[in-house]
């Protein structure tokens, strides 16, 4: 598994074929309900080859989760030193945003899927916020747990927040969420 050449233009057209075809697949048939051979037959390839470049449909889902969020992700954020108003604003948007496509796309079926792509993001906008914070620290802060700390608890607050928004249907308002959870997590770095 990923033993094949990275770059090889081939490799990455079928990576491509396994991610349409599974993509395809979650928008109307459930998660649990597919299968590698559903996977494998939609793509055009044989089910070693899926193998070859995935483990299981939960790395798959894994890996959609991680490249659709980053796609998001604007290139001041990547970029930033310092965790301003605008930067929690553009994380809250793309959060948002990000979780309206997904279940707009995607049919949950399944607790344990639900919670996977919950995780993913968390994890990955901690991973983000730590990584702004750090840069932005001149003095090596001393304590990366504290960091690491306040980077899960933001970037958690940042997901429940956004997650909620969605369910209860308040999709159309993300004035009413930026702003409230902005203040939130600010006020909560300041102290």
């Amino acid at each position: 598994m990923d033993t094949a050449n990275q770059e090889d233009p081939r490799v990455l057209r079928t990576r491509q074929l396994i991610r349409e075809a599974f993509r395809d697949l979650l928008r109307y048939k459930g998660f649990n309900a597919i299968t590698i051979k559903d996977i494998a037959q939609r793509a055009t390839i044989n089910r070693a080859t899926f193998y070859a470049h995935y483990e299981d449909k939960y790395a798959l889902l894994e890996k959609i989760t991680e490249q659709a969020f980053q796609e998001l992700i604007p290139e001041q954020v990547v970029k930033a030193q310092e965790f301003t108003d605008e930067i929690c604003t553009e994380l809250i948007l793309l959060t948002h945003n990000y979780i309206v496509d997904f279940y707009q796309v995607c049919r949950m079926d399944s607790k344990s899927i639900d919670t996977l792509v919950h995780e993913k993001v968390k994890k990955m906008l901690q991973q983000m916020i730590e990584s702004i914070i750090l840069n932005g620290d001149n003095q090596r802060m001393a304590d990366r747990n504290h960091t690491k700390v306040i980077s899960a608890m933001t970037g958690s607050a940042i997901y429940s927040a956004a997650y909620y928004w969605f369910i209860s249907g308040e999709k159309d308002r993300t004035d009413l969420l930026v702003d409230t959870v902005r203040s939130y997590v600010m006020n909560g770095l300041r102290l």
